[in-house]
């Protein structure tokens, strides 16, 4: 996994140039509104032949579960931008809770995120709840997925964004972890996730 110095507990997101580029709509992009993006999501999956499901967001969520599945790994806040309370369709079976502060993206968050996706690769289907807000969380969806995963997050500016995680995305998302302010210290280690063969954890799920 990507490992945070242990002085450096969290990341924060101070910077405008940062929340710009944080907006701006990576990987594959779907300017539509549900269910065609969510259709359209959907059939990219399916020609990409990814087989684990991750979603980022209360919205996109319950959209997915609405029009395609449910997801194996959800991230959700219960709350959407204009603070209102979202009810989930489903909440998974295996649930972990974070916090993460508005803005910021802690070290409990990544290792969350990666024992979700260990109950994931066991069969199973896991949903985060965050205490706080999990925008951000979208990053170590990035990082500590398996290959053959899709990370589906929405943009306020309207985009359903889908990202195949492969190593050019999963080194996009660190370049943009370079962006954020860190907390109370100077570097950040990341332990044996990149080698020089490529990510460790990018290994294909197992096809039955």
């Amino acid at each position: 996994m990507f490992n945070m110095v242990d002085e450096c507990p969290r990341l924060i997101l101070r910077s405008k140039r940062a929340r710009a580029l944080m907006a701006m709509p990576f990987a594959i992009s779907i300017p539509r509104e549900p269910p065609i993006s969510i259709l359209t999501a959907r059939e990219l999956f399916n020609d990409l032949k990814l087989r684990v499901l991750t979603t980022v967001g209360d919205v996109v969520t319950n959209n997915v579960a609405s029009h395609w599945r449910n997801p194996d790994l959800s991230i959700v806040d219960l709350n959407t931008r204009r603070g209102e309370q979202v009810r989930q369709r489903f909440i998974n079976d295996t649930v972990y809770r974070v916090r993460n502060e508005r803005g910021t993206l802690s070290d409990e968050a990544f290792n969350t995120v990666k024992r979700a996706y260990g109950t994931v690769l066991m069969g199973g289907r896991a949903t985060i709840i965050v205490d706080g807000e999990e925008d951000l969380l979208a990053i170590p969806a990035v990082l500590e997925a398996p290959g053959n995963t899709g990370v589906l997050y929405g943009l306020y500016t309207g985009y359903l964004v889908l990202i195949p995680v492969v190593n050019e995305y999963k080194l996009l998302m660190l370049k943009l972890l370079t962006l954020l302010d860190q907390d109370e210290c100077e570097t950040l280690r990341n332990s044996h996730s990149i080698n020089n063969n490529g990510w460790e954890n990018s290994k294909p799920v197992r096809e039955d």
